[in-house]
């Protein structure tokens, strides 16, 4: 259909916005977009870069080298200097270059208002789907009014790590509860009796974390302490963990071992373990989650949880591709990793546990 029309329309003249023509012949916006690229490429149709789509003069006879045809994703992101953001985006890269597909890249820095704008201009660049780690809004309905635009634009999309209330879209993250008790029994598996747990902001991941470490403190018989869970303010002035850290060593309650929300929590609790003149694992345990490169850096080495980033950005691309290719997906579109432990020295047990169990 869209073939009849512009072989009907003069040289030259500049096809209807995209939501018009699917209006027009009845047609979603994934299938119209194929189809014009498609003619693009046999040269009845020309794009020009943010202009819009134009009909060939020979209607044919001006034919696009096929290196010359390429598909965009948007891929949105809170931070890509992250490690968990950073390899997501290799995972997506990962299946998106062997699709020949161009990855464009953008940071949201957890702003509202930066995703926002850069939603509606990918929109406007014509990709063809995005993948999302939604940005944490205080109100639901800051993201659920942005999130329907894309639904109305009939462009795919993919959210990573967590979801958004209210939308309905496939989601791929990493099960955050098992993480934090996969975590947390591997502390107690050392000796460990006295954790805390330390996060940042109060949100669904951080929650989802909490419960698997009070899950696994329950299922050990060990008593729940509150005062040694600990959730920090996002605009915390210091290293995260280390003031926290401090009031912990200091205070009444005292702790053996610390569960840290990420890694960068758990570098702030080892300049405090430092300060207070003690020593990481000895006296005081400590385990990240993220896996991240400062793990192999931290002396010792930090013990954290993989969170499977690489393969949450790696399914999040061949969903998108085949919701892209207009291909069924099932109704339960979620996608769940399961984090694993990787070991290092900074909880091999105190010591005074260890020379009881020598």
């Amino acid at each position: 259909m869209l073939k009849e029309k512009i072989e009907s329309m003069p040289p030259n003249a500049k096809l209807d916005s995209r939501p018009s023509l699917c209006v027009e012949l009845e047609t979603t916006r994934t299938t119209l977009d194929k189809a014009v690229a498609e003619l693009v490429y046999e040269g009845f149709l020309y794009s020009v870069k943010g202009s819009g789509t134009y009909v060939t003069e020979g209607k044919g006879g001006i034919k696009v080298d096929v290196k010359e045809r390429v598909e965009n994703w948007g891929v949105i992101v809170p931070n890509v200097m992250d490690r968990i953001y950073y390899s997501l985006v290799r995972g997506v890269e990962n299946a998106a270059q062997a699709d020949s597909v161009n990855v464009i890249l953008c940071n949201s820095d957890s702003d509202v208002e930066k995703q926002k704008q850069y939603i509606r201009r990918l929109i406007a660049s014509g990709v063809s789907g995005f993948i999302i780690v939604p940005v944490i809004a205080k109100r639901s309905e800051e993201n659920c009014e942005l999130y329907r635009q894309l639904t109305d634009a009939h462009i795919p999309f993919v959210f990573c790590n967590r979801s958004v209330d209210g939308i309905t879209a496939p989601v791929i993250t990493s099960n955050d509860f098992y993480g934090a008790y996969i975590a947390v029994k591997h502390l107690i598996s050392k000796g460990y009796r006295r954790i805390a747990y330390i996060s940042k902001t109060k949100y669904k991941t951080s929650i989802d974390r909490c419960q698997g470490y009070l899950s696994a403190l329950i299922e050990a018989g060990i008593g729940i302490n509150r005062r040694l869970i600990f959730i920090e303010e996002e605009d915390s002035p210091s290293l995260r963990g280390y003031e926290t850290m401090k009031k912990l060593l200091n205070g009444k309650v005292q702790s053996d071992a610390v569960f840290c929300f990420n890694d960068r929590i758990a570098q702030g609790v080892y300049m405090a373990v430092r300060e207070a003149g003690l020593k990481i694992s000895d006296d005081i345990g400590v385990i990240g989650y993220d896996d991240s490169e400062v793990c192999q850096l931290m002396e010792p080495r930090l013990s954290s949880v993989s969170y499977k980033s690489i393969e949450i950005g790696e399914t999040a691309a061949r969903i998108l591709r085949k919701m892209i290719n207009g291909e069924p997906l099932s109704e339960f579109e979620y996608y769940l990793f399961q984090p694993e432990i990787v070991e290092r020295e900074s909880c091999k047990g105190p010591v005074i546990w260890s020379e009881q169990a020598g």
